[in-house]
């Protein structure tokens, strides 16, 4: 007869609960709908006309990015879209390559550029740019990516705008890398972009991390745009969407037919971005109880996987094999669930990752976290601000 002491039906009752409780506080889960696909969608364009997509501009900054739009300028000016709009690039005065390939559009009817003056200074060059564009539009719905971002269809413009209406006062679309980025690249975006278009679908934006939102002129300039974070050098489209969102009237917008597709970036420019959000976050509203919910995500996926090999590092030492079965049960329920939930949202967002990764990349996320901020923390300040001390 087996005799089941109380300590063994504690561990084994700590070890079930935290594999069915844990794997629910994860992102590929929250947003398990978030990619689905909407089957009406193709019969709702079919039947609106062409006078119900609102005049619409396309704002793009350029910094030494003549390649770059060498590459995808010619795919933004092509565009299905039945509205009436414009392309609107703001670069470097003085940068030549930049200037000589926008001039070979420079007959193409949807296309307008402009460049920062030299003397600009005490402000983020790249928020004066967008400032600039803003202002420069011709139409009230304003769509920002950026110089090393393309289109996935020819029908983004169009399917992002769809749903612009009085009502409406943002839409926030998914970006990624592409296939040819380090599949952790493309795991981390992709789970960032589960937290935070979820969180707008559910409340208030807290902000973005693709390059493809849409947003209204007048509440940019009735607004002061930028003001109060002019001179942190990075934040653009964080500080946009932190600042303009309203609950409600934010739209997510993920159907394939807008995504955005981000060249690979350099490890440096990688790794500069995360430092240099570091900066940013703390200036952002409404950071608090986003960061409650991912340290409290992260706090759980580790506390079950430590717990279950505590529980069978244990159980092997006094030869309890009841506990080693239960832990040997809930290590496999988790990582099975686990890469479930991800697969779903892997399949539905065209994101090709193989499945054994999905465990080790949840848990070193965190850890990539830590060495970030620790960069930032060893980082002259200097460097995310333009005004200088």
């Amino acid at each position: 007869m087996i005799v089941i002491d109380q300590i063994t039906i504690i561990i084994c009752i700590v070890l079930i609960l935290l594999a069915i409780i844990s794997p629910l506080f994860n992102p590929f889960f929250r947003a398990r709908s978030l990619f689905a696909k909407n089957k009406e969608e193709k019969e709702e364009e079919e039947t609106r006309s062409s006078d119900q997509y609102p005049p619409i501009t396309v704002l793009i900054t350029a910094h030494e990015n003549a390649e770059e739009l060498e590459r995808h300028l010619p795919t933004l000016l092509s565009l299905d879209y039945p509205g009436a709009f414009e392309i609107v690039v703001v670069a470097e005065k003085g940068d030549g390559e930049t200037e000589d390939v926008l001039k070979r559009y420079i007959n193409n009817r949807h296309l307008y550029y402009t460049f920062i003056p030299n003397s600009s200074r005490y402000m983020s060059r790249k928020k004066l740019a967008i400032t600039l564009g803003v202002k420069a539009s011709r139409y009230e719905w304003i769509i920002m990516t950026d110089a090393n971002s393309t289109p996935s269809s020819d029908e983004w413009l169009k399917t992002m705008a769809k749903d612009l209406n009085d009502n409406t006062n943002m839409v926030i679309g998914y970006s990624n890398y592409g296939k040819d980025a380090p599949s952790y690249y493309r795991f981390e975006q992709l789970r960032t972009a589960c937290y935070l278009l979820q969180k707008a679908r559910q409340s208030v934006a807290f902000r973005t991390n693709c390059t493809n939102v849409i947003f209204r002129k007048s509440e940019f300039i009735n607004r002061d745009g930028y003001r109060g974070n002019l001179q942190l050098v990075r934040g653009e489209f964080d500080f946009l969407v932190n600042k303009f969102a309203k609950k409600h009237d934010t739209i997510v917008e993920t159907s394939s037919k807008t995504w955005m597709t981000d060249e690979l970036p350099t490890r440096k420019a990688w790794r500069d971005k995360h430092i240099f959000y570091m900066e940013t976050r703390k200036h952002l509203a409404r950071r608090h109880a986003f960061r409650f919910v991912f340290n409290l995500d992260t706090f759980l996926l580790h506390l079950n996987f430590l717990a279950i090999i505590a529980a069978l590092a244990y159980s092997i030492i006094v030869q309890n094999w009841i506990i080693t079965a239960v832990a040997a049960l809930s290590l496999i329920y988790s990582i099975y669930i686990r890469t479930a939930f991800a697969k779903r949202v892997f399949r539905r967002s065209d994101t090709q990752i193989s499945l054994w990764k999905v465990i080790p990349y949840e848990l070193v996320d965190v850890w990539y976290n830590i060495r970030h901020y620790i960069r930032y923390l060893k980082a002259d300040k200097n460097d995310f601000s333009s005004h200088k001390v």
